[in-house]
């Protein structure tokens, strides 16, 4: 079955790009833009970090569940300050990189409604993979 065959969840609302995918984009032209920033190909990684945005408000779009779409805000804050910090280096404006600060402190904030909110931890935290493989009850 192919992407466009998946038919969205309850808790997904319908995208062209299946949220598995979003979500495997976007992690992959987050790590691709980091290794590019840190061997200094920085015209390759500023297109990739706007890659990474557009995935992660894809995402955002694409869930429903309010636990869940925060988490997403938070994932979502954390590639802003990535994404300010490579700008700030790539082109010489460490105000920018202050920003990352408050992108930090908008993630937190996110994270922490996401457990104030949820009926299960376990179930909010359940789209990040490594939380999966650990089995959290």
């Amino acid at each position: 079955m192919s992407h466009k065959d998946q038919v969205p969840s309850e808790f997904e609302r319908p995208f062209f790009i299946s949220k598995d995918v979003l979500d495997t984009m976007n992690s992959v032209t987050w790590f691709f833009a980091d290794a590019l920033w840190m061997i200094e190909l920085h015209n390759f990684a500023i297109p990739l970090m706007g890659l990474t945005i557009f995935s992660g408000l894809c995402l955002l779009y694409v869930e429903k569940r309010l636990p869940v779409i925060f988490i997403n805000l938070a994932i979502n804050a954390w590639i802003m300050m990535n994404t300010m910090w490579i700008v700030s280096e790539i082109e010489g404006l460490q105000h920018i990189k202050s920003y990352s600060h408050l992108a930090f402190a908008f993630g937190v904030t996110f994270i922490a409604l996401a457990c104030v909110t949820s009926k299960s931890i376990r179930e909010t935290f359940s789209h990040f993979r490594r939380f999966r493989i650990l089995k959290i009850k």
